[in-house]
């Protein structure tokens, strides 16, 4: 059982925190610098898995594309197990319905 929550600048420490667990370069200023103008893009989404105990065991963005009308990237997405990277994937597209959506890869 965990919830979700949307990442604003109060969640990004703890977001950086488990995507240094998670992308290659643990620590990388370039990493913390993309991430900070990632989680900002007008029309996306950033969503947080955080346990009963406070921990973030995900995280997953959505963002528009910015030159095909109705289109939208998925990443990264990064979860402790499947069922918490599905379900993340459902938090990040409840709101584009007939939308495409597409997996990205970082």
């Amino acid at each position: 059982m965990c919830n979700f929550w949307q990442v604003g600048d109060t969640e990004f420490d703890r977001l950086m925190s488990y995507d240094d667990k998670c992308f290659i370069r643990p620590g990388s200023a370039w990493r913390r610098e993309f991430m900070s103008r990632w989680v900002k893009i007008p029309g996306g989404r950033i969503m947080m898995a955080v346990n009963q105990q406070g921990d973030v065991i995900g995280y997953g963005c959505r963002s528009p594309a910015m030159t095909v009308a109705n289109y939208h990237l998925i990443g990264p997405l990064y979860a402790d197990s499947y069922e918490i990277a599905w379900d993340l994937l459902q938090q990040l597209t409840r709101d584009v319905i007939g939308h495409n959506i597409e997996m990205g890869t970082t």
